[in-house]
């Protein structure tokens, strides 16, 4: 009877609790238990679109052009004088216990860096390609269509792959700041899938599948590894139109956050010109459906390899996101290993678009991580 008593009165002090920050806050995340820091960021990210569109750049703090772990500093750093509002992880490899991920990055070097970045305020939003449990090659080997199959409940690789995703909620749980609070991140999970270039993709796994898997995956962290720091990101590839945007989408309640991925093929103006054609039909495919669910609408992942095209910036992404009410845009990395010395998507010191860059940011709705203390 005691023991049941002290279960009854915690359950009335969760509700309780759940109650007063539904009361204290406009917007709730998906997670009823999210931590109060996971609330007031999501507000917070509502509420910062209204001020304008942050910049965000991935693996940001870790390496740059020609650079690897120099700390403090930054390519965006280098040419703007401040450090993007957003910067983006990736986890591949966390689930088969590897020290350091895809691009090299020591994880407990990541955690630093989050850490560094909340104490900033700045954001932090994190992808994950992982491993083929089927094959134990990379995500990018997808020449199976069963893969995502076998890791859902009753597959042959379902046990296996909780272990994974424990993996990644332990990293998840690691985040603190420096009063033990857990540092909210936006976890963009399973993303570019309505290509065909991951295991989870397209040609890879049906709709139904594909759902299965990302229910699955939010329930076994918040649900079972108690992981409530985290916002979900839906970031597909490019899309057509709205019902293929939602073809595979898993439902609101399993969702905070809504996006694409859309990158610059190509040098020339025709290039230049599809980009944005593109870009503008995702951001009205997203931002109308943002606007029906109350999600936050973010440009995922973009940009343009090498940035041949001096005005970029100015030219073929400004005037495209600037019409719209979006959250953020995440530029890739730039590679730092010297055998990919094109491989980057902002400017770095002495590049042809850093002027182009520094115009860019400059503009008073594009928000820098100062502008957003």
């Amino acid at each position: 009877m005691k023991r049941y008593l002290i279960a009854l009165a915690a359950c009335v002090i969760l509700i309780s609790c759940n109650q007063k920050k539904e009361e204290m806050y406009q917007h709730m995340p998906i997670d009823k238990d999210a931590t109060t820091e996971t609330v007031k960021l999501y507000n917070r990210l509502l509420d910062l679109a209204d001020k304008g569109i942050m910049v965000g750049h991935q693996d940001a703090l870790a390496y740059g052009h020609s650079w690897y772990k120099e700390p403090g500093r930054s390519d965006v750093k280098d040419v703007a004088g401040d450090y993007p509002a957003v910067i983006g992880w990736e986890l591949g490899h966390i689930e088969i216990g590897a020290e350091f991920n895809l691009d090299s990055i020591y994880f407990s070097d990541m955690k630093q860096y989050i850490k560094d970045t909340y104490k900033r305020g700045g954001i932090t939003t994190a992808s994950w390609h992982g491993d083929n449990i089927v094959t134990g090659n990379t995500a990018w080997d997808c020449a199976q269509d069963s893969v995502v199959r076998t890791i859902l409940p009753n597959g042959s690789n379902h046990e296996k792959y909780l272990t994974w995703l424990d993996r990644v909620g332990d990293f998840f749980l690691d985040l603190k700041d420096e009063e033990g609070k857990l540092i909210p991140v936006v976890f963009r999970m399973y993303h570019e899938h309505t290509g065909a270039w991951f295991w989870w993709g397209s040609e890879q796994c049906t709709p139904e599948e594909y759902q299965q898997l990302w229910i699955m995956t939010v329930n076994h962290l918040r649900n079972e590894k108690n992981v409530h720091n985290l916002l979900y990101a839906y970031s597909p590839s490019e899309t057509k139109d709205e019902i293929e945007f939602l073809e595979r989408y898993p439902g609101d309640e399993y969702v905070d956050i809504v996006g694409y991925d859309c990158y610059a093929t190509g040098s020339d103006s025709v290039a230049v010109a599809n980009y944005k054609t593109a870009m503008n039909r995702n951001l009205e495919i997203i931002t109308a459906y943002a606007q029906k669910s109350g999600k936050l609408p973010v440009v995922g992942e973009t940009g343009m390899e090498a940035i041949p095209y001096p005005t970029y910036f100015t030219e073929a992404v400004y005037p495209i996101i600037s019409q719209y009410k979006i959250g953020w845009v995440l530029f890739w990395r730039n590679a730092w290993e010297t055998n990919m010395p094109n491989h980057f998507y902002v400017p770095f010191e002495g590049h042809s678009s850093t002027p182009d860059f520094k115009e860019f940011i400059a503009k008073p709705d594009i928000l820098m991580n100062a502008d957003i203390k």
